[in-house]
This record gives structure tokens, C-alpha cells and sequence, in this order.
């Protein structure tokens, strides 16, 4: 794994250093302020979102998870977004639009669209994006923004501690409600 190439971009929440990591294992972007390797910086490890981020759609939080982590870091000091190009939790773009369809034309949930087409609910690995917070020499105590388990366990597998999980303010509409309510009944998530 290696950073290959990083510069500074103008973010609303102010100047973020932008790094891109490349290994055999995957590529994925940073999105980081301040010294990491001070206690506690805010961390998030981030799937793409084509709709949610780009078109705002109504049917997922990632962009309310995005923004709200920025703004996290920047009050915090210190922080990164590890940006993964995991779309549909894993199962890419083409996949994750079938299963779009699937629970819209055949009303099921996110799990059971998933199961239809032969797929896990989850594909995801972390080993690039933990990889990128080492490359970024990133303090083992982290300030964490995720309800998402399979993260929480394979960054402590990797010998992070968490010393706080933080909560962000999620805009609840009728579209994503039942998703978010998927995610914490069949796949473990911490929602409140």
C-alpha cells in the first residue's frame, strides 16, 4: 500500500488534505485534517454512495453521514474520511441498481433484494481503508463515526481503540426509514 499522490482541496468545512492510497488489495481516497497521530482523531471509513452523495437522494443518510462527519472533524481538529469505492456494499453499481428494482417492484427490503440475486448483504472488506490509516500514521485512539459492526470489529481487529463512537444527526424521511431499519434489525447496526 502507498500514498500516490495527495494535494489540498476547499471544503466548505475548510482545507482537507486529499490523499490517494493504491495497493493489491484496493484503492481508496483519504480525505484527512489536522495531525492524526494525536489522540483521538475523528475517523470514518466511508462507501460511495453514487445517489445519496452526488444526486441527493432520499433513500439513504450518506450524504448527511458525509457532511456531518466533516463537520465533526473540523470542530475536532484532527479527523479523516477513509472514502472507499464500495458502492452498494460491495456489489457495485450495476448490482446495486438491480436490487434497486427488486425491492421496488417486488417490495422487499435491502437484505432480501440482496439474497435474490444471490449476493450477502454485505460484501465489504476494510483491509485498504485500515491499511490507508496506518499509510496516514493515524493514533491507535480514535474518535469513531459508524453504526456499522463489520467496521467497528476489523478496526479493533487491527488494533484500534475506540474511545467514543459518535452519533450524528440523521434527517429520517419516509423513504429511508425502512432502510435504516433494515440495517439495524437483520444487519446488526447501531441506530438508535
Amino acid at each position: 500500500m502507498s500514498i500516490v499522490s495527495t494535494t489540498k482541496l476547499q471544503l466548505k468545512y475548510g482545507e482537507f488534505n486529499v490523499s490517494y492510497h493504491s495497493s493489491k488489495k484496493g484503492e481508496c481516497v483519504s480525505f484527512w485534517l489536522g495531525d492524526l497521530s494525536k489522540k483521538n482523531p475523528v475517523i470514518r471509513i466511508h462507501s460511495a454512495c453514487l445517489f445519496g452523495e452526488a444526486f441527493s437522494s432520499l433513500h439513504c443518510d450518506c450524504n448527511d453521514q458525509l457532511n456531518e462527519t466533516l463537520k465533526e472533524i473540523k470542530s475536532n481538529g484532527a479527523g479523516a474520511i477513509i472514502y472507499s469505492y464500495s458502492e452498494g456494499r460491495g456489489i457495485g453499481l450495476r448490482k446495486k441498481i438491480e436490487a434497486m428494482e427488486i425491492q421496488r417492484t417486488k417490495k422487499l427490503d435491502t437484505v432480501q433484494a440482496f439474497a435474490k440475486l444471490g449476493l450477502k448483504p454485505d460484501l465489504r472488506g476494510y483491509n485498504c481503508e485500515i491499511n490507508a490509516l496506518n499509510e496516514l500514521r493515524t493514533n491507535k485512539s480514535i474518535k469513531l463515526i459508524s453504526n456499522n459492526p463489520n467496521k467497528i470489529n476489523s478496526l479493533e481487529k487491527a488494533g484500534y481503540k475506540i474511545t467514543e463512537n459518535i452519533k450524528i444527526k440523521i434527517n429520517l424521511n419516509k423513504y429511508n426509514r425502512q432502510e435504516l431499519l433494515i440495517k439495524k434489525t437483520k444487519m446488526g447496526y447501531y441506530i438508535d
